[in-house]
């Protein structure tokens, strides 16, 4: 599905296109390039959309991250979640949205939020002394928490997926162009 294309700095671009496999799920006329850069003190990526025909279309689109952490009770993620809005997924078919209390989050309890309007989530493990800045630069409007709390076959006390959300669609006219830009900054506590 993805293409590799060789480079000889650090930037690793790949490309998708539609296929006889994505046209079953989606027919439009697209380019997706997605480029990471290693950088001395962060790890970049760029996410670019490409319509490459003539009518418009609507995407979402997520940068789905895990990221591994010593136990979730030594794990904060904060960020400016304190009055922004979110859903919570697994509050069935409400689809109602509420308003977040807390300035940091702690995972207690299975988890799939997606918090509106939070591009800068960062992660404190204190059981490693160390934070990860997830620096969503450009396109990313939202971020996504998700973990299977309880589920001892998933490992769900050792990772988070931190994810990097445009959440409400993009209108994308043809031959526009859509990117995004998120990096990863860590640091000791």
């Amino acid at each position: 599905m993805w293409d590799v294309k060789e480079q000889s700095d650090t930037s690793v671009p790949m490309e998708m296109a539609p296929s006889d496999y994505t046209k079953e799920m989606w027919d439009k006329d697209f380019l997706v390039t997605f480029k990471v850069d290693l950088e001395s003190d962060q790890l970049k990526t760029t996410m670019t959309v490409d319509n490459k025909g003539d009518e418009s279309f609507d995407f979402q689109a997520a940068l789905h991250s895990y990221f591994t952490v010593s136990e979730l009770a030594k794990l904060e993620i904060a960020g400016s979640f304190a009055g922004k809005e979110f859903l919570n997924k697994l509050a069935g078919d409400s689809g109602e949205m509420q308003t977040e209390e807390r300035e940091s989050i702690t995972i207690t309890e299975e988890y799939d939020r997606v918090y509106t309007g939070v591009n800068d989530p960062v992660l404190k493990d204190a059981g490693k002394g160390k934070s990860l800045s997830v620096l969503n630069e450009a396109g990313w409007e939202d971020t996504v928490l998700w973990n299977p709390y309880g589920n001892e076959g998933m490992g769900y006390n050792n990772f988070v997926c931190v994810e990097s959300v445009k959440f409400d669609p993009v209108s994308l006219a043809g031959s526009g162009s859509w990117e995004a830009v998120m990096s990863l900054k860590p640091e000791a506590l």
